[in-house]
């Protein structure tokens, strides 16, 4: 086929010009989707929708995936319609690499009919609850707090529809949307030439008035009705703007807190308020005032600005950057520029304080934090999730824990923690698995496993009081259901949580696909202990689990050899968050220990002289800190609490 035909084949799809020529530009583009145009069974041409859409698979990640072209066909038989379908459909290439008609249609609402009906309801009710909010802000409310729940709530509807309805009912409740009336040119009634409109815009430029107070130089979370009247300067990213032509609004963040500012007269000058991008960095002169009784402001005040100053520019192609149709990977893409949103940067902060509520729980209890190594040449929790490195010719490997470090800390500190990193390579694709995370782990001497149990409760138990007494209102704005959980935790043992299962329709799945119950022995994986948890809807101390389940370093029962003093700690809606253990103390058990798990004793030297030169009983725990802060704040999804997650696909940015 010709250029000249490709060119037609591609507008016959409904790409533009541009588009068209553009693409024949690169041989492998061209190639690619005309291989999909033919999948779709649409050469002969097709609505512009569904070349658009043709266009999205080419140019998406997942094009190479072996089961693609079952994407395109459903494209072009238009059960994949909206860009809500098409994203799941991309997911669903990702997640597979066989394809199941059924389980496709479910995953991506094939068949699924939302009617105008149903989406004029959620938008009702969606208005019922913002009711005080829209009232307030009338034609100012940010569209995206509306259509965000409503995306949810209405997942499989045609955006477009979904924003026409809601249009609609905003104008049937706050009135037609005022639009300012130009000002009228009056005729120059002097013989003066009149100047150009580039050469008046330019004409404006910003000063201090040297008239007023020294502005007192502020964080935004110091801006408080303490400074009401009073001229004050702020340095801040612009979080949201709203340009009016005679008046600015502006919200600001500087990491601290928001603000709300209010720019006029010659500080809203077309000739540099345009300057004004969302994200910019400004410096703001004013005078904070407290606003009236039915206006709310973050803070309690807001900032009516006499001088601005730009600082550092933003670029207008920022809201192409994210938006409300970015599907999961894109966002994850451009993490750093998401994580500026006003719930992931609280999320950020709730992490932060976190980790300082930790170290002021084990310092208030004289603890003493180690900072071990990350590079080790031992393993402890099994070779297979080990992360090879060359260290200068020798084989190394990035930590999957601290523990035995930990344990060689005791004499010497006594009770002792660390909150390092630790690394697994697992492939699991779970909502709860990271191959990087936050580890907070801590090994305590002279303790028995009961006063170990108690020590973790007393852990998460605190830290939560703690986090919820610093900042109640900032744990609240991303998980309003927030409670510290009581004590005591529920104490289950291992073969109890068997017999559980069997009682309550547990069951595992085989390779074939069948489902039969669990036996005694058996791991229950993550999706069916979270099942269980969830049903009793409290924390649980799982214990007791049997020696060949566990690692080698763990203490025997004494009232049945065959199972271990260890211990899960699973938390409704995560499941499990902490792992711990009685440690073997007992230097001939711990030299058997390592011969039946195939370690070479002299690698371990160090760790097994813990022994040989004054042991004692002992105990200790890893707790994965995003795992905590994803059931602390209800998340649906691991990822959400990371800075920047690190998982089997994603290594980047």
């Amino acid at each position: 086929m010709s250029t000249e035909e490709d060119q037609k084949l591609f507008l016959s799809i409904g790409l533009d010009e541009k588009r068209a020529k553009d693409t024949l530009k690169n041989k492998d583009l061209t190639a690619l989707l005309k291989t999909i145009i033919e999948e779709a069974s649409v050469s002969k041409g097709c609505d512009k929708s569904i070349g658009n859409l043709l266009y999205s698979l080419a140019t998406s990640q997942q094009v190479n995936s072996p089961i693609r072209s079952n994407v395109s066909k459903a494209i072009g038989e238009e059960k994949i319609k909206t860009t809500i379908q098409f994203q799941a459909a991309t997911q669903y290439l990702k997640e597979n690499k066989d394809f199941n008609q059924d389980k496709f249609n479910d995953f991506c609402g094939v068949g699924v009919v939302i009617t105008p009906e149903q989406i004029q309801k959620s938008i009702d009710d969606l208005f019922a609850k913002k009711a005080t909010e829209i009232s307030e802000k009338k034609w100012h409310i940010p569209i995206g707090d509306l259509l965000n729940p409503l995306k949810e709530s209405l997942k499989w509807a045609d955006l477009k529809e979904v924003k026409t309805m809601l249009d609609k009912k905003l104008e049937t409740t706050l009135g037609p949307k005022v639009v300012e009336a130009k000002e009228k040119k009056v005729a120059a009634t002097t013989t003066a030439p009149v100047k150009k409109i580039e050469e008046q815009l330019a004409a404006i430029t910003l000063k201090q008035d040297a008239s007023l107070p020294t502005p007192k130089r502020l964080k935004i979370r110091e801006c408080s009705p303490k400074f009401a009247n009073q001229r004050v300067e702020v340095h801040a990213w612009a979080h949201h703007v709203r340009n009016q032509k005679k008046i600015v609004f502006l919200e600001l963040r500087d990491g601290t807190g928001f603000l709300q500012c209010v720019l006029s007269g010659d500080l809203v000058h077309p000739s540099i308020i345009d300057k004004l991008l969302r994200e910019a960095t400004v410096k703001i002169v004013g005078t904070l005032v407290i606003p009236p009784a039915d206006k709310k402001c973050p803070g309690g005040v807001e900032l009516q600005a006499d001088y601005w100053e730009l600082l550092g520019a933003s670029n207008a192609d920022l809201e192409g950057v994210i938006n409300q149709e970015s599907n999961v990977d894109h966002l994850f893409d451009q993490r750093h520029i998401m994580m500026r949103g006003t719930r992931a940067s609280s999320i950020m902060k709730i992490r932060s304080l976190c980790l300082f509520a930790f170290r002021q729980h084990f310092f208030e209890n004289h603890y003493m934090e180690v900072t071990p190594p990350t590079l080790v040449n031992t393993y402890c929790e099994g070779g297979s999730e080990l992360f090879t490195v060359d260290y200068f010719g020798k084989p190394a490997y990035l930590t999957q824990s601290s523990q035995l470090y930990l344990e060689t800390m005791l004499p010497v500190l006594g009770d002792n923690f660390t909150i390092t990193q630790s690394y697994r390579a697992e492939k699991a694709r779970t909502r709860r698995h990271l191959t990087e995370f936050l580890h907070l782990e801590a090994e305590c001497p002279f303790i028995t496993y009961e006063e170990l149990q108690d020590r973790i409760e007393f852990l998460v138990v605190d830290v939560c009081e703690k986090l919820f007494k610093m900042d109640p209102e900032l744990i609240l704005s991303v998980n309003p259901d927030f409670k510290v959980p009581k004590r005591p935790f529920m104490r289950m043992n291992y073969s109890d949580a068997i017999e559980y299962c069997k009682k309550n329709g547990i069951q595992k799945k085989l390779e074939d696909g069948t489902e039969v119950d669990f036996e005694f022995g058996d791991d229950i994986p993550e999706a069916q202990e979270r099942r269980m948890n969830d049903q009793i809807g409290e924390p649980i101390f799982l214990c007791r689990f049997p020696a060949e389940m566990k690692a080698f370093y763990m203490a025997r029962c004494p009232e049945d050899r065959t199972l271990t003093e260890s211990l899960d700690l699973l938390m409704p809606g995560v499941g499990e968050i902490v792992g711990g253990s009685m440690r073997i103390s007992d230097f001939n058990e711990l030299v058997a220990a390592y011969k039946k798990a195939g370690l070479d004793t002299d690698e371990y030297y160090w760790f097994t002289d813990q022994r040989k030169y004054g042991t004692t009983q002992h105990g200790g725990y890893g707790l994965g800190v995003e795992r905590f802060l994803t059931w602390m704040l209800k998340e649906e999804h691991i990822r959400n609490v990371c800075v920047y997650q690190r998982t089997k696909d994603r290594i980047t940015p």
